[in-house]
């Protein structure tokens, strides 16, 4: 027997951590090598055989260093030379091994935790087995264990704490859907790397030791950790997904407090304890700990799994919900909202136009003098492009039968784009920024309006199966051709002429690509030529106008390219990115779903593509998921670090987080690596504009006019601009002159909301009638029909026009069960209705969700102000106009009525009014 260091508990021989407290016992010279036991082995007695020191793993691995021992093995960090790359090495003791029925029962447990693909758990590469050793590959984190660091730093800080216990949430759920429970959660199994991404590692694992008969291991151990067991696994009950709730509820109950809610001096009397009495309330022990962390913890740690969380979603609910009191608001006289038609100051960017919407009020607010975070300069001057390899690859002509031929040409460009972006010496221009060219214009003006110095144009021609590909490379500022040279193969060689002419374009251009450049551009995204083919023919569809039967389209090649290659990741990313193009067209969360699963699949499939992270992202953003699109962004820009496009997704993302600074340094980024990309400023005028800087917002819309005179999005921007500093009349010209430009429902309801602050009903109704025709599915443009209809004293088509918003809006929430934004509508659209009850719930729970949202600050000064309570309305309004909000706004808004006739109103909107 060994005594433990910590709690002095007695442990067997073969045990490597205390049985009660879980800390690594000391190691004697004589435990580093097992010894063979003289005579023959008596049934049922594990025999041990000679292990002797380990070098190396065969002839794929070379050990590193050791990390450490558990309760199964020792582990070590080596080098995959196979694939050279780094992996962590789990040693199976030779004890548990020797038993076959025991292996293939460790191998099939291994194949179902191996289902589980989600970043916060530790994936499992394989099983190997050199000379009779059995060891597990799995994938390795530079980090450390959440062990180590509650023993250095307990009691975690709460956000902190919670930030962690998020994550473990997420992969718990993702391992309950596919019927998987770890058994043994704990500190030890939990990696945290230098960003404190968590990753849970022994999934699958804990359940190959457990015994037919009892819950005890073949060492004679118990299965799991006491210090982290549920009751159930103590008293040898059947197990599910609950038992590892109950572990997450006493590593998050450790993580606030730094103790646990239970001791004892045996492990017997401890899981007694666990399954006989109440734990203590973890604010005994940190009364800084929030009331509703409290709750979510003592539910987790209930003994009767029937009275426990059922499932960890129900926890990540909870934790994003905050668990805020409910306040109920006492409304006695017929209420009227505030008008549903602004909306909120979060800039959505629409690859056509990218033009915004008339903000109802700003969300966060840029204080001059006093450091915003809004201030974030990005580049004044654009950058000369007389030195310097800017490179942009132009859309290929097609001579002959373009059905056959058009998505060949799409191909050639996205692989010579891609393998480009992944080179350090050259700045390319992104696709997205090319898609925006007319082919009818000169390569001077091509080059002008990506920002390129350098231009990759190119002509295929031929049948389905022959083709004759021309590829030219000029130097538009020197004015010269630098190269051309013909490629013939077949259509089954694309791939391989995809490679030849990179290669032959990196010599006409004189660069040195790194051997680990030279690696990554040869790698293919699919072998099969057919489900290449498919895969082309769908982005082919994408390139369209971007309606549904296209949409459509795309995704039946999208699918039957999958059947043709289930392995293929990008052909999943594509499906991804379309089925969110169906969500957006049609508002159903049955899209959003799929697009989801997909690009989830993806990520099982290729983890280090950036273009998995890319559409991972996109998902996350679309539903309301922005810290974790965050991750997936910054991954997906840690593989393609050039990508304009992740950056200025990164910046959506953080801006949806109200997180300024790193929201402009992500559009800065990207306009720093595409300058003459107009999309790039507009952005990053858009952020400003969210932030409340409208001059930095105007000087970026002025670049987005430079560079682009012509386009609707810069006019359309700089409206909104004018309208928030209260400059009415002169928004008005610059939405009709964004109009002309072009007809985009986002002008018309703009322009319709200046009528409407003007008094000008029935000139708004037009405007927000021709919005809802460009966009019928949009509960926003429908709330502001209804509201048109109601101030022109329309009341049968309003209160229709309202119900039609009202289950747009539910629609929405399917999806986003926390969009804020939506919520407010709800709010006024159910007042509007008569429903108060609903009214007050919704405006409380958008409140709850996001409380520094000044919009929700005025909604709830309107909803006072119409139920009569004067003194709270101003209260609200005081406080709202103070953070933000345009007084004008409040000055005109004819839902104020009431209030706009008080001196203390007056007082305040004169204070802020700018002279």
């Amino acid at each position: 027997m060994r005594s433990c260091p910590q709690c002095q508990s007695g442990n067997s021989d073969q045990a490597e951590h205390c049985v009660v407290c879980d800390t690594p016992l000391p190691i004697s010279d004589d435990d580093n090598l097992a010894t063979m036991v003289p005579g023959p082995a008596k049934a049922g007695v594990a025999v041990a055989p000679v292990v002797k020191p380990i070098g190396q793993f065969g002839s794929r691995y070379q050990i590193i260093s050791k990390l450490g021992s558990g309760g199964m093995g020792t582990v070590y960090k080596v080098h995959d030379l196979d694939l050279d790359r780094i992996v962590a090495l789990k040693v199976v003791r030779p004890e548990l091994t020797l038993n076959s029925q025991v292996m293939d029962r460790f191998k099939q447990e291994l194949l179902l935790a191996r289902k589980i693909s989600h970043k916060n758990i530790l994936r499992i590469h394989d099983l190997g087995d050199h000379n009779g050793m059995k060891f597990i590959s799995m994938a390795y984190v530079e980090g450390h264990d959440l062990s180590s660091t509650l023993k250095r730093e307990a009691p975690l800080p709460v956000e902190r704490a919670v930030r962690i216990a998020r994550q473990l949430c997420a992969a718990l759920d993702a391992a309950e859907s596919e019927g998987v429970v770890h058994r043994d959660l704990k500190p030890q199994n939990i990696l945290l790397d230098e960003a404190e991404n968590v990753y849970v590692s022994d999934f699958g694992l804990a359940k190959w030791l457990e015994s037919q008969d009892s819950g005890m291991t073949l060492t004679g151990q118990y299965l799991g950790t006491p210090r982290y067991m549920s009751p159930e696994q103590a008293e040898a009950k059947p197990v599910d997904h609950r038992s590892d709730l109950y572990s997450l509820g006493l590593v998050f109950f450790e993580m606030v407090t730094g103790d646990m809610p239970f001791h004892a001096e045996s492990a017997l009397q401890l899981l007694r304890q666990r399954a006989q009495q109440k734990p203590p309330n973890p604010k005994t022990l940190n009364p800084q700990i929030p009331e509703y962390l409290s709750r979510i913890i003592l539910k987790s740690l209930e003994a009767d799994p029937a009275k426990r969380y059922q499932h960890a979603r129900e926890i990540l609910n909870d934790l994003d919900a905050e668990a805020a009191p409910t306040t109920t608001m006492q409304i006695t006289l017929p209420l009227l909202s505030r008008r549903a038609w602004l909306i909120s100051c979060s800039a959505v960017l629409a690859i056509m136009l990218a033009g915004l919407l008339i903000p109802r009020v700003r969300q966060s607010v840029f204080h001059p003098g006093r450091g915003s975070a809004a201030t974030s300069a990005a580049p004044t001057e654009l950058p000369s492009l007389a030195t310097g390899k800017y490179i942009a690859v132009i859309p290929f002509r097609v001579l002959g039968d373009q059905a056959a031929l058009s998505y060949a040409a799409i191909g050639l460009v996205e692989a010579l784009s891609a393998k480009l972006f992944q080179l350090n010496d050259v700045h390319t221009s992104s696709v997205s920024a090319v898609q925006t060219l007319k082919q009818t214009d000169s390569l001077d003006k091509m080059a002008h309006q990506l920002g390129a110095n350098l231009l990759v144009t190119g002509t295929i021609q031929g049948s389905g199966e022959k083709l004759r590909i021309v590829v030219s490379l000029d130097d538009v500022v020197g004015g010269r051709r630098l190269w051309t040279q013909e490629f013939s193969g077949v259509s089954q060689d694309l791939l391989t002429l995809e490679d030849e002419i990179y290669s032959k374009l990196v010599d006409a251009l004189a660069l040195k690509p790194s051997p680990a450049e030279i690696a990554r551009s040869s790698t293919h995204p699919t072998e099969n030529i057919e489900a290449y083919d498919l895969y082309l023919r769908g982005q082919s569809a994408m390139r369209g106008q971007l309606n549904a039967q296209n949409v459509e389209t795309a995704i039946g090649f999208y699918e039957r390219a999958i059947k043709q290659d289930p392995s293929f990741a990008l052909a999943y990313t594509g499906l991804a990115d379309a089925s969110l193009r169906m969500y957006r067209e049609k508002n159903d969360r049955v899209w959003a779903d799929k697009a989801l699963a997909v690009s989830q699949q993806a990520q099982r499939l290729n983890d280090n593509a950036a273009e998995v992270h890319f559409a991972l992202g996109s998902v996350y953003s679309a539903t309301g998921k922005s810290t974790e699109a965050v991750s997936e962004l910054r991954r997906a820009l840690e593989l393609a670090p050039k990508n304009d496009d992740g950056y200025r997704r990164l910046g959506d993302a953080y801006r949806a987080l109200g997180q300024q600074q790193e929201a402009i340094r992500a559009y800065a980024k990207a306009v720093e690596l595409s300058p003459y990309y107009w999309f790039n400023w507009n952005a990053l005028g858009s952020a400003y504009f969210r932030f409340g800087n409208n001059q930095k917002a105007l000087e970026s819309f002025r670049r987005v006019s430079e560079l682009e005179p012509s386009n609707a999005a810069a006019y359309l921007n700089t409206g909104a601009v004018y309208f928030e500093e209260g400059k009415w009349t002169e928004s008005i010209p610059a939405f009709q002159k964004s109009l002309e430009l072009e007809q985009h429902e986002r002008a018309y309801s703009n322009l319709g909301t200046v009528y409407f602050y003007l008094k000008r009903y029935d000139d708004a109704v037009k405007m927000f009638e021709k919005a809802v025709e460009m966009s019928p599915d949009s509960e926003f443009d429908v709330g502001n029909l209804a509201d048109g209809y109601r101030w022109s004293g329309r009341t049968a088509e309003a209160k229709a026009t309202y119900d039609k918003a009202i289950a747009l809006a539910y629609k929405k929430l399917q999806v986003n069960p926390r969009d804020a934004t939506t919520m407010e509508h709800l709010a006024q659209y159910s007042a509007k209705q008569g429903d108060l009850a609903s009214a007050a719930s919704f405006i409380q729970r958008a409140r709850t969700i996001d409380p520094a949202d000044v919009s929700l600050l005025y909604t709830q000064a309107v909803i006072y102000c119409l139920a009569d309570r004067q003194e709270d309305a101003l209260k609200y309004v005081t406080e709202a106009i103070q953070k933000g909000l345009s007084p004008q706004i409040a000055r005109n808004d004819p839902e104020l009525a009431k209030l706009q006739t008080r001196p203390e109103f007056l007082q305040i909107v004169n204070a802020y009014t700018k002279n």
